[in-house]
């Protein structure tokens, strides 16, 4: 949930960042019938329309900070399954971040790097990626090297120890 996953970013905060943590659209039990709710962006179910659905709420809440504030500078961080998210909107919307920070996710198969290069060209990019993470396999760290390599973009590569999580102190380092 955004409300937890904000908590995360206190101390940008404290030296002066704007943090903003949309949310999946989706909410679910994450243990059976009851107790803690999670939050997802998609699953298989109307795949299609989850991801339009998204891209428009994305869009709106850029647009409404947007017309809040002249922003000095954007970073957009993805975390998981948000990390495809982000991926297809920086693709197929007009925001224009100087950095993007990918956390534990993959580039989502309908999103091709080699197209879309002159829009993920500008952006500095960093890969963050837990050595413990039990989602990560070595097919899945090929599979996302294969994808940036083959597009010749620039990507620092951060592997740090530790689960599927943001490693917010290598994080911060790069805001």
């Amino acid at each position: 949930m955004a409300k937890f996953f904000i908590r995360k970013f206190q101390s940008a905060e404290e030296l002066g960042y704007t943090i903003i943590a949309p949310q999946g659209l989706h909410k679910f039990y994450l243990e059976g019938a009851s107790g803690r709710v999670g939050a997802s962006w998609m699953t298989k179910e109307n795949r299609e329309d989850d991801i339009q659905n998204y891209l428009i709420y994305l869009n709106a809440v850029h647009s409404e900070l947007s017309s809040e504030k002249n922003w000095d500078e954007i970073v957009i961080l993805g975390f998981s399954q948000g990390v495809a998210t982000a991926f297809r909107w920086l693709a197929e919307s007009n925001i224009k971040p100087s950095k993007f920070l990918i956390c534990s996710g993959l580039v989502p198969p309908d999103v091709d790097l080699n197209i879309k290069k002159d829009i993920f060209d500008p952006i500095q990019m960093s890969y963050f990626s837990g050595v413990n993470d039990p989602y990560r396999t070595e097919a899945s760290v090929q599979e996302f090297h294969d994808s940036v390599s083959s597009s010749q973009l620039n990507m620092e590569l951060v592997n740090f120890d530790g689960v599927h999580e943001v490693c917010i102190e290598e994080v911060l380092k790069r805001i």
